[in-house]
Formats: structure tokens, sequence, C-alpha cells
């Protein structure tokens, strides 16, 4: 939703008029925000039930009722779908962004279906280079000295981070008043996540490897920012641990109080199993946090290993634990790795060059 969202705001500031289109359920605050960016949304509120035949149905009338010049695809469920739907109702310009990268959980008819969709596709993009090589086999990065005829089908174009939004927040004097709900961590180093509290997310390996490194560490405190369906087998990971004075659930959280969490927080780490880009890890890195994540697609095209953050083998606490305690015995080094973190960040990642590349993508396109 974030980068959609910055999707919205690049498009309505260069003056193009933008209506968004929710398929399923949606969160009224997030519809808000779209609003107030300068779009019209439209909820759809379609049932998840729905056969892939009416769905491609009640899209296309849509899309022949707007009659728009161009039509930009979030590829994610139900995936392929909208693009036929765009097809059918003859919109000739048809871009569409993946966010997740290819696993063999999706197996060999998923990759089939999405390649044959990027072939419909005027143009085919990607949040990573290492999730679009995933799925296409190559990747590079999206070229703006390029003209259009010369860009190739499918191309990586980066999320984007707010880094002027995220150093405000990380210089609010009142943030460190924050801390003393976490007591006893006010006077503890704070390692955190944030993150929806799921499997593919890896917060059970980051538990397991916290319990490990209080051992050899024991001024340490653990956040765990966000909330999502395994929150209470968490919570149950953490008790049977016995870490429930050492861990703080904060719960679910808008961007701006899951930014203040994180200013709060000297240590921040992304265990994903899996990651198409990594927004936590570029927002922490903005925020000239030393990142830990895990070594896995997107993840390790946005954090440097050694340079701007560590990495550690996916769902291996060991790697994990061994990094935590590295950093927390050394000041210097997560010191050094949030300053170039910030550098990396701002020069990749920063929706200014988001909103660049984007412009420059569409001015191609429509003119």
């Amino acid at each position: 939703e974030m980068q959609t969202l910055n999707l919205v705001k690049t498009l309505v500031g260069s003056g193009y008029a933008v209506t968004t289109l929710c398929y399923f359920e949606y969160n009224q605050a997030m519809v808000d925000e779209f609003n107030q960016a300068g779009c019209t949304v439209e909820l759809l509120k379609l049932q998840r039930t729905i056969s892939p035949w009416k769905f491609i149905g009640k899209l296309r009338s849509r899309f022949k009722a707007l009659q728009p010049d161009v039509v930009h695809v979030q590829y994610l469920a139900p995936g392929a779908l909208p693009i036929f739907a765009a097809r059918l109702a003859g919109v000739k310009k048809l871009l569409a962004t993946v966010h997740q990268p290819y696993t063999t959980s999706h197996g060999r008819l998923a990759k089939l279906i999405l390649r044959i969709a990027a072939r419909l596709c005027t143009r085919f993009i990607v949040v990573s280079q290492n999730a679009e090589i995933s799925w296409f086999g190559n990747g590079q990065l999206f070229d703006e000295t390029k003209t259009f005829e010369l860009q190739p089908r499918h191309f990586t174009i980066y999320n984007a981070v707010d880094v002027a939004q995220i150093k405000l927040i990380a210089q609010n004097k009142d943030l460190q008043k924050k801390k003393s709900p976490l007591n006893p961590a006010s006077d503890k180093l704070v390692i955190g996540a944030v993150s929806r509290l799921r499997h593919e997310k890896g917060i059970d390996v980051l538990i397991n490897a916290f319990a490990l490194a209080i051992k050899q560490v024991p001024n340490i405190h653990l956040l765990i920012v966000g909330s999502g369906p395994d929150e209470e087998t968490l919570k149950k990971q953490v008790s049977d641990l016995a870490l429930e004075t050492s861990t703080t659930f904060f719960g679910e959280a808008d961007w701006n109080t899951a930014m203040e969490q994180m200013a709060l927080m000297d240590i921040v780490v992304v265990p994903s199993r899996f990651e198409g880009f990594g927004l936590t890890a570029a927002e922490a890195m903005a925020m000239g946090k030393p990142v830990v994540a895990s070594n896995v697609f997107g993840l390790s095209e946005v954090v440097t290993d050694g340079e701007t953050g560590l990495l550690f083998p996916s769902a291996d606490a060991d790697s994990l634990e061994d990094c935590l305690v590295q950093l927390c015995k050394n000041r210097e080094l997560r010191l050094q790795l949030g300053s170039q973190g910030k550098f990396r960040a701002t020069d990749l990642f920063d929706i200014a060059v988001y909103s660049s590349k984007t412009t420059q993508l569409y001015h191609n396109l429509t003119k």
C-alpha cells in the first residue's frame, strides 16, 4: 500500500489524474491517505471467493468506463487477472509491478503465468534486481537516459523511502521520553523489528536468537512492532523462553508511530525468510540505524554486508545471535554501519530518486 501511495503522489505531482481501484478489503485510514494524496479511490468491495472470470469481467467493465490512458497493476493476488482484464478492455498502455521474488513455493505455473503477463504489459517492473532475476533469469536497473524504445521489457525500480521525513522523526528530542514504557529497557540496548507477524517474516528466528544473545549480553531488550496472524504464537514462544520481562510487543502501528518506535531501537533486525525488496531495512538505514538482515533476495541488495549492516543465513538463529552480540559489544561498529547506511538509502532508495525514475518512465510512455 505504501509503495502504491508513493506512486500516486509521484503521478499526481507530475500532473496526472489518478484513480486507484481497490479490489477487496480495505483500511479506511489508508483510503484517507490516498484521497489526501489527490487521487480518486474506488472501493470495488469484491469478495476473495469471486471466480476468476467474474473478477476479470467486473474489472474489464470498470476499465471500459474509465477509459484510462495508462493502467498500472500492482502484481499481487490475484496476480495476472487485472492485466488480462485491462487488455480485454482495450487498454493500450499497461504497466505492472511485482513486489515478491519467485520461490519454489510459487511453483513453475506461477512463474509461467507471470512471464506471460509480463509479455502482455508495455513494460514490467520489479522492485529489486535479485527479485527480477528470480522471475526472469536476468535483471537490470531502469535507465532514465535511454529512450523508451531502448528500454528492456522488464527492469528494476527500487521501492522508495521518505528519507527527509524519517530524519525528522529520528531527530525528535521528545522521542527518548517514549522509552520509559519499555521499562526496564530505558537503560538498555534495544534490539527491534518492525514487521507483520507471520511466518515468512522470521520473527520466530529473531526471538530464538535474542534468547541466545541475552545470555552473553544481559543488558538488552527486544521490541517488536506490528501485528499479524502469528502474534499469539510468538508471544507463547517468548513466554516459553522466559523472555517476558525482556520483550515488548508494541502491537499494530501506523507508519509514523512505527518510525517513532524504530527511532528508539539501537539495532534493527529484518529476519525475513524472503523479501522482494526489504522496505524496513531501507527505512532503518535512512534513520542511521545498523541493520541485521537475512541474506535473501532484495534484502541482500538493500543491505551491503559489512558496510551498511550485517547479513546472516535465512532462518539461522545461531548466526543471527553472532551478529547481535557483535553489534551490542561494538558501539563504533554500530555507528559506522548506521552512517554508511544513511548514505546508501539517500543515494538509492530516497523517494526523490524513485519519483524521478517513475516520472521519466511515464513521460516516455505517454508522450
